[in-house]
């Protein structure tokens, strides 16, 4: 699966005048916000592994990404919140059925003989 990167391409000060974007021209590497997945205490609850990252780390999510922010925080009722904030770099998306049988996982062959 060929991995396709995400990264906004950078803008002349001409094209950033035509936007919106609260960025400036030629500035640091950018990806799309909607390509964040933030994971709340509920999905770190699912998923525990979450909590051994650190802030600069790769992780594979069917994509490339990287930890950008941990928050942990208490409050004064004595409830505490804990996310863990990663920035989608690098994604591919493939239908099952396009793969060779050899290259499916067991999953994808299961739902590409359902289907069929």
């Amino acid at each position: 699966m060929d991995m396709v990167d995400m990264k906004m391409p950078v803008k002349t000060t001409e094209e950033m005048e035509k936007t919106c974007a609260p960025c400036l021209a030629g500035s640091s590497e950018r990806w799309p916000y909607g390509l964040v997945l933030r994971f709340e205490k509920e999905q770190i609850d699912k998923l525990p592994s979450l909590t051994n990252y650190e802030v600069g780390d790769k992780v594979m999510v069917t994509a490339e990404a990287t930890v950008t922010a941990i928050r942990i925080s208490e409050r004064q009722d004595g409830e505490s919140d804990h996310s863990v904030e990663l920035q989608i770099k690098k994604i591919a998306c493939e239908p099952a059925m396009d793969k060779p049988m050899e290259q499916m996982s067991p999953k994808e062959y299961r739902k590409a003989r359902l289907s069929a």
